[in-house]
């Protein structure tokens, strides 16, 4: 070690490096570090005790056109719409299917150009308003309203759009707790009062007084593609109700009409079971007494839950032999970010960020060494279709933005979701299905992270000289994990320090299963004896409001051709030459612009100011884009028209504020008439050159399932992402203003291996006693990097 001083002088310079550091910290991520460096040994010199610090509130701050809703300001609309006679509305506690409440609030994102106005401080803030939804079966519809102004509303209006419907049927409503309570209430009783004896018979199981053997239900919606104007109906199918349930699903499904506000005249209608589809329940049950049908027989899983194979256990030979701890990143001193509400800083970037209880996360005007690149970043739907051959897992698509994303977002495990290090954040959300209002905790984590990778190197030796130049790839990570029934689905929204953005979602959880039958195996891959897992196609849907040096951009492709020509450098300039090359494709309209990928005419996606550079350049960022597929349903049939999103790889439209998003709650009901139709947005085909502009991409994955996906998916292999990277926009890397880099030289030009001199940018460096050692190693023998 330098100075002869070894690990205590390490140990110093850390403690140093943390108080020198310590005013850029926030509050919560401070606290953290304090308990951490301040902790002493156990008995063992085994563990750091730490006290426990609770996460910092995302609403924590000033307010600002960003900002989702503060409490203060949920509670004034809530007891604001209570006191409108008119919508005659239900507290929750007394609520059922037939009673008018509300479903949701959310805050109103302001017009564009107000907030714009407002941060370029020419304009006063923009009002802040609520963005309410409410179930009223009275009259047959949810409808949307807008609440105003806040914290003290005086005005509620229904909501006024040219894209989207506001007055819904309520048939198209989205499944709420009442649902599921009004099953267990009135459909579940009567298919136990008839076919009771038939359920324990054939599966060893309960629906009622059930004790350690019963049977769980789910319900998959039947899209109004698939039925007609003013129906709503569902698949009710069973499963054991073991760790974990979907993994153990039964052979009896019932389909149920759903469409009377009164749960007591819900009806089941058609029966599947033994592979077989009965005109009723009674049918089935006469037929089954009578012995005229074939007869399941399961048993109830005996297995201690540790030997279940759906159950998550070690088991096995333990790896590693011994009991070793894995690698673990640190952060010597402390983050080096700052939360100030939901304004987030880290090095050259900066932007705002908000949870919506309906799309998750969203990031608002990111910003890049000052300079707007992103006016909203945003997830927009999630949708998963299924592949079977018996009825409830064939009519199983999910457009999952019914559940309402940011209410998804569930705790995570500090040290396996988040670095112990990282920044939790705890969210507040309105929704019936939390009965009000409900704090998320631990449902937002933000860290840094070493990839491990170079973000740049180069190492070079000749007869002009030796030198190493390299700088590790070091991010910024906002990561969400969405929790959907069996899946989960983990975002990164990843800041690189070169200006490029990353979004990536990877899928893990549980496989959706149906009972095995010979006609199944097109469709699946049988996991168990008596299950059989089926393929589906996941799909992904972002907005990404592109601002390139202001809000007049254009969007072009660079497509690459090849050209064969007579060859004149050649010893035989007779023989023909073929090589690539590449052209620019201004695209005017937004129908030009639809993007579907073609292997035979690659091309670069590029969105880009028309000013030139003193080189020639316009500033562009780049789309690059990880994840391609599409769904092959045909257009306009089915289910389809409620995901006409996923028709392509990319759409670019102009700006609209009344666009906000390309999917909606309803999504998963409204395939016969769209609340949002996304094939609107670009039907239009309208100017975009010069023009503010949007891109909607898709990512999404087929899934034919494996049996390495029991119990659980892992991430490996899952994962879809695109970028945003700045192409010709900085005059050079960006980057190189980073403390992180490092340079090695040799002390001698014409001796490259008779040491050399390390400059280590980043005074924190060295904190880490390796590095010490190493830059102390090449002063004297340099013939490992040079050799």
């Amino acid at each position: 070690m330098r100075n002869g001083k070894g690990d205590k002088a390490c140990e110093t310079t850390l403690r140093g490096g943390r108080e020198k550091e310590g005013a850029a910290l926030t509050r919560t991520t401070l606290a953290l570090w304090e308990s951490r460096s301040s902790g002493v040994e156990d008995s063992d010199d085994k563990c750091i005790h730490k006290t426990h610090v609770h996460p910092q509130e995302l609403l924590r701050g000033d307010i600002n056109p960003f900002s989702e809703l503060t409490q203060r300001e949920i509670e004034s609309v809530v007891e604001f719409l209570h006191a409108q006679t008119w919508l005659n509305l239900t507290q929750y506690k007394a609520a059922t299917v037939d009673s008018n409440y509300i479903h949701l609030i959310e805050a109103f994102l302001p017009p564009k150009q107000e907030v714009l106005g407002y941060l370029d401080g020419v304009r006063p803030p923009p009002t802040r308003k609520a963005r309410v939804f409410v179930f009223r079966p009275s009259e047959q519809v949810v409808e949307e309203y807008l609440v105003e102004p806040l914290p003290h509303p005086q005005n509620i209006s229904l909501m006024k759009s040219n894209t989207r419907k506001t007055k819904i049927p309520f048939s198209h409503r989205p499944f709420t707790k009442y649902e599921f309570k009004a099953m267990y209430q009135h459909v579940l009783p009567v298919i136990n009062k008839k076919a009771g004896h038939l359920i324990q018979e054939s599966y060893n199981a309960s629906l009622m007084k059930c004790n350690d053997r019963c049977l769980r239900f789910s319900l998959t919606p039947v899209s109004s593609g698939f039925l007609e104007p003013g129906c709503r109906k569902v698949w009710l199918w069973f499963a054991y109700d073991i760790e974990f349930y979907t993994l153990h699903p039964l052979d009896l499904q019932l389909l149920v009409d759903m469409t009377d506000i009164n749960p007591e005249n819900w009806e089941v209608q058609r029966v599947f079971y033994a592979n077989r589809l009965f005109d009723s329940l009674d049918d089935l049950v006469i037929k089954y007494r009578s012995g005229v049908i074939n007869k399941t027989r399961t048993q109830f899983p005996d297995l201690p839950v540790e030997e279940q194979f759906s159950a998550v256990y070690m088991r096995g030979q333990p790896v590693p032999a011994a009991d070793l701890p894995p690698p673990q990143q640190i952060q010597p001193s402390g983050p080096r970010y700052t939360l100030e509400g939901n304004l987030l800083q880290y090095m050259d970037w900066r932007f705002n960020l908000r949870i919506s209880p309906t799309v998750g996360t969203q990031l608002f005007d990111v910003r890049y060494k000052n300079e707007r690149v992103l006016y909203e970043l945003s997830m927009q739907e999630i949708a998963v279709l299924y592949s079977a051959n018996s009825p409830a897992p064939s009519m199983l698509y999910f457009a999952d933005g019914a559940g309402l994303f940011g209410t998804r977002m569930r705790g995570m495990m500090p040290g396996v979701d988040c670095p112990d290090y990282g920044t939790m954040l705890d969210v507040l959300v309105y929704t019936s299905n939390e009965k009000g209002l409900k704090r998320l905790e631990n449902s937002l984590c933000i860290f840094e992270h070493s990839t491990e990778t170079p973000l740049r190197r180069h190492r070079t030796y000749g007869q002009s000289g030796a030198f190493f130049t390299a700088l590790s790839d070091q991010v910024l990570i906002l990561r969400m994990y969405l929790c959907i029934i069996n899946y989960d689905y983990v975002f990164d929204f990843i800041f690189h320090n070169n200006g490029a953005i990353e979004v990536k979602v990877s899928s893990t959880g549980y496989l959706a299963a149906s009972f095995y039958y010979p006609e199944e195996e097109k469709y699946g891959t049988r996991i168990s004896e008596t299950v059989v897992a089926g393929m589906h196609h996941h799909l992904f849907h972002f907005k990404a409001d592109l601002d390139i040096k202001g809000t007049s951009n254009r969007f072009e492709t660079w497509n690459i051709g090849t050209e064969t020509k007579m060859n004149k450098w050649a010893d035989n300039p007779a023989r023909e030459h073929t090589q690539n090359y590449f052209y620019k494709d201004l695209k005017s309209t937004e129908k030009e612009a639809l993007y579907s990928f073609n292997f035979e005419h690659p091309k670069n996606l590029l969105f880009s100011k028309n000013t030139r550079s003193s080189l020639g350049h316009t500033p562009a960022y780049r789309l690059i884009h990880n994840g391609l597929t599409k769904t092959l349903l045909p257009e306009g049939v089915g289910f389809e028209p409620s995901v006409s999103w996923a028709r392509y790889q990319m759409a670019v439209t102009r700006q609209h504020d009344d666009e906000i998003a390309s999917s909606s709650i309803f999504a998963m009901w409204d395939a016969n008439d769209p609340v949002v139709c996304f094939e609107d947005f670009y039907n239009d085909d309208e100017d975009i050159v010069d023009q503010d502009l949007v891109a909607w991409v898709t990512l999404g994955t087929y899934h034919i399932p494996q049996t390495e996906n029991v119990p659980n998916t892992a991430t490996v292999g899952t994962t879809q992402s695109f970028f945003l990277v700045p192409f010709n926009y900085h005059h050079e890397d960006p980057s190189l203003n980073s403390r992180d880099s490092v340079k090695i030289m040799p002390l001698d030009k014409s001796h490259p291996f008779s040491g050399a001199h390390v400059d280590r940018y980043n005074i924190s460096l060295p904190f880490n006693c390796t590095h010490e050692q190493i830059d102390q190693d090449l002063l004297d023998d340099s013939r490992f990097l040079f050799s």
